[in-house]
């Protein structure tokens, strides 16, 4: 047995088979053997040229594959079929020449092709198809000194267009929600009804808000007035009525109080000790208590163990802020143009025709700083009462989130798209911003949930022109509303109704699915954003 394993090993070199038969004792027996065994080893010898032909086949279709996403590229996607044909070419003929088992005629054996389809877009397809030989290690004795291999790759792109957007941010009082969940819980816990969002109310009651020590919060009707004596200036008010200054120091006592339809009156008195005689004085103050609002904005200093709460009305304008450099790259990258235009939206006021507020025009995203930027938390509008937005106005109670209306306007304001193929015939775009919810009175009937019949009737108004929508959907939580027994009923058995009808709203992304993308608390608005925006620009892909 010993001497047949060492045939075997010699089997390798002829001579030395010869030779380990001619001193074999059973040779007879041993020819046999060796006779049964060269068939094996050609076969075992085939079978490693073989899989050395697939694994290299495998190798020079990822090459193929690099050659064809090149044509696709956007270096070469915007000039001529022949340039992405040899940029295409370059690519597989320098990267093969690693394979020294690999021989090919690039004249012959090398196909690449590069196809327009049509103007739109630039949409073009690149086929590689290539074939050739690899070498044998074993069985070129029997005069196989090659195995045929081939393969092929297929890439298929659109230009990055040219595009305008518009992006359109929803300020409605719903948008005043704390992004964070920790922050919904300090809100709710800094305010007698718990509230953490649509807090902006001018009217809302002594002790409204409280700071840690239970004291509550008046604020100077010049608070927001900047460069004004006042501004910033608030006072405390605890349970026997003494009012102090921010920083704590008593001021004096018996507060009342008389309102106007504009301003609260807080009176005082305070005594002062000259010469031994005692002067009491009455003081008035004029503001109003501070609202769930001014507390978002102004918590630290209540509570200053705290964290700052962020708004999403806040972090709209800061991930438009940061949309511009995001968008600024990639105009660069997709040697395309960019423009952008900012409009917000929530009712129409008694000054105004629509919902939508307009802050800049069409602007290539080159010339756009964060400056740019609309400052959104800044001007949402105070709440006069529950069902009443101003003293006298208006009827629509507090129905204030006109969807239906700022589609119907957007839709008006939007030109109709060109091809893309040029910054002067840009495709148009509306980037929307919102938590999808409506509170509006269209054809006298209130409707306050999800997008409706004629809210995606509008949509697809917009969209039959050939305008995309692309939603960023801040979703609605329907922890904030607990114990409002009316949102109860009306908004939250048809919260999950909300990103179903947004879906429907919305435009096809490049796959097929919706233009959609949901941002829940905790997670970042202005990535979302940028998220949204890289959707609606296509990329090369293989398709075969």
């Amino acid at each position: 047995m010993a001497r047949i394993n060492a045939i075997i090993l010699a089997a390798a070199h002829p001579f030395r088979l010869l030779r380990a038969i001619g001193h074999a004792r059973d040779a007879s027996v041993t020819l046999m053997a060796t006779l049964a065994l060269i068939p094996t080893l050609f076969g075992m010898g085939f079978c490693i040229d073989y899989a050395r032909a697939q694994m290299l086949q495998s190798r020079i279709n990822a090459v193929a594959d690099a050659a064809a996403l090149t044509g696709t590229d956007v270096l070469y996607i915007q000039q001529g079929t022949s340039v992405a044909q040899a940029a295409a070419k370059q690519i597989f003929t320098s990267q093969v020449t690693d394979y020294n088992d690999f021989t090919y005629d690039p004249s012959t054996q090398l196909v690449i092709t590069v196809s327009n389809q049509g103007s739109l877009n630039l949409g073009r397809t690149v086929y590689v198809g290539w074939a050739g030989q690899s070498t044998n290690m074993f069985s070129g004795i029997l005069g196989a000194a090659t195995l045929s291999i081939s393969g092929s790759s297929k890439a298929y792109a659109t230009q990055a267009p040219n595009m305008n957007f518009f992006l359109v941010m929803d300020r409605s009082p719903s948008m005043l929600l704390p992004t964070t969940s920790s922050g919904i819980t300090a809100a709710q816990g800094a305010t007698a009804d718990s509230c953490a969002f649509a807090c902006h109310q001018k009217f809302p009651g002594a002790n409204y808000i409280t700071d840690a020590n239970g004291k509550g919060v008046f604020i100077d009707q010049n608070f927001y007035t900047t460069g004004n004596a006042n501004a910033g200036v608030y006072y405390l008010i605890d349970s026997s009525n003494n009012i102090y200054n921010s920083a704590g120091t008593k001021l004096g006592n018996s507060v009342g109080t008389s309102s106007s339809s504009s301003v609260t009156n807080l009176t005082y008195k305070s005594s002062t000790t000259k010469n031994g005689k005692t002067t009491t004085t009455d003081n008035t103050v004029y503001g109003f208590y501070a609202d769930g609002y001014w507390l978002t904005h102004n918590y630290t200093s209540l509570y200053p163990s705290g964290s700052k709460i962020d708004l999403r009305v806040s972090d709209e304008t800061a991930a438009a802020q940061a949309l511009i450099p995001y968008a600024q790259s990639q105009a660069t990258a997709n040697n395309v143009t960019y423009q952008l235009q900012f409009f917000s939206y929530d009712w129409t006021h008694p000054s105004a025709s629509s919902p939508v507020t307009q802050y800049n025009t069409m602007t290539n995203v080159s010339s756009l700083t964060a400056s740019s930027v609309p400052l959104l938390d800044s001007s949402v509008d105070y709440w006069n009462a529950n069902n009443a937005f101003t003293s006298s106005c208006c009827s629509q109670g507090d129905a204030v989130t006109e969807n239906y209306n700022m589609l119907t306007s957007m839709n008006a304001v939007m030109p109709t798209p060109g091809p893309g193929t040029s910054a002067a015939s840009p495709q148009e775009v509306m980037l929307l911003i919102t938590d999808g919810v409506s509170d509006e009175i269209v054809g006298g009937s209130r409707t306050n949930r999800e997008f409706n019949a004629t809210d995606l009737a509008a949509c697809t108004a917009i969209k039959n022109r050939g305008i995309k929508i692309a939603i960023l959907y801040t979703t609605y939580d329907p922890t904030t509303l607990a114990g409002d027994s009316w949102s109860q009923t009306n908004v939250v058995p048809y919260l999950p109704n909300v990103l179903p009808a947004l879906q429907s709203c919305a435009s096809p992304a490049n796959n097929g699915s919706p233009l959609v993308y949901a941002v829940q608390s905790n997670q970042s608005i202005a990535t979302a954003l940028q998220t949204l925006f890289q959707l609606t620009i296509a990329n090369s892909h293989l398709i075969g």
